[in-house]
């Protein structure tokens, strides 16, 4: 039995997530796929031989089985829209770094928006990052690059009584360090507000706050890309990126 198949069929695809929606007669399925009563039946009866549905009094509903295939083909059509959406933007950047998992889930960026820098505007992505930076109150941030703005603004957010976590790689604690009062990150570690993790080789920049979400990526030459940064203020892109972070934050060290 070919339990992938609605994975193959947009059709099969928007059935099936109609189902996941609640069970439905004909008629109810019809209104909502907009396609001829015999091409849905036909459907349905292919998934009713692989016990993915069911009918009972004019009603089809999924059984146990679909409920999981359904799932699994929900996640599939929205990562697919993202990878879709922000085509140009994945296929001028090294997304190897970003874990299989979370590439699943890519669905969860749908409402992500991509911040492009054009030749004229080249701070249009540090300015935009750096507004939303500022209104935040939760700070955990991925960062291989360095910015002098990042010293000041984050002393600010730390003055204000704001958490910060960094992940940092040791070239990029030592510019730090280089432009920021050491005794006043000291006590900022000391009382919590500030904590630093370096490791090496970090191949994205990541921000996520309790309101916000933002990815930079690596160019294809190996070169940060700062004209391009996708952001959202959407929870699941949220939680996305507090998963990324935390997956990042494996074998990484504290700095003390």
């Amino acid at each position: 039995m070919d339990y992938l198949s609605p994975l193959r069929s947009e059709l099969k695809i928007n059935i099936m997530l109609s189902l996941l929606n609640g069970e439905k007669n004909l008629s109810e399925l019809k209104s909502v796929i907009d396609t001829r009563e015999t091409t849905i039946l036909h459907v349905l009866k292919d998934f009713e031989n692989l016990s993915l549905s069911e009918k009972t009094h004019g009603t089809y509903k999924l059984t146990s089985l679909g409920f999981l295939e359904a799932q699994i083909c929900r996640q599939f059509f929205e990562a697919s829209g993202v990878v879709d959406t922000f085509k140009d933007f994945w296929l001028a950047h090294d997304v190897s770094a970003i874990p299989a998992h979370l590439i699943v889930r890519l669905g969860a960026l749908k409402n992500s928006s991509l911040i492009r820098a054009g030749s004229s505007e080249l701070g249009k992505v540090h300015e935009t990052f750096m507004q939303v930076l500022m209104s935040s109150k939760k700070i955990k941030g991925v960062s291989p690059i360095f910015h002098p703005d990042f010293v000041s603004a984050f002393r600010h957010l730390l003055n204000q009584g704001n958490s910060v976590e960094l992940i940092l790689t040791s070239s990029v604690l030592s510019k730090t360090l280089d432009s920021a009062d050491a005794q006043l990150l000291q006590k900022y570690i000391v009382e919590d507000k500030l904590t630093i993790f370096i490791k090496e080789d970090l191949k994205f920049a990541l921000t996520v706050t309790e309101s916000s979400f933002s990815l930079g990526l690596f160019g294809l030459d190996e070169e940060y890309d700062y004209t391009n940064d996708l952001i959202s203020l959407s929870p699941l892109a949220i939680e996305w990126g507090e998963e990324l972070f935390k997956g990042v934050l494996t074998g990484s060290k504290v700095c003390s």
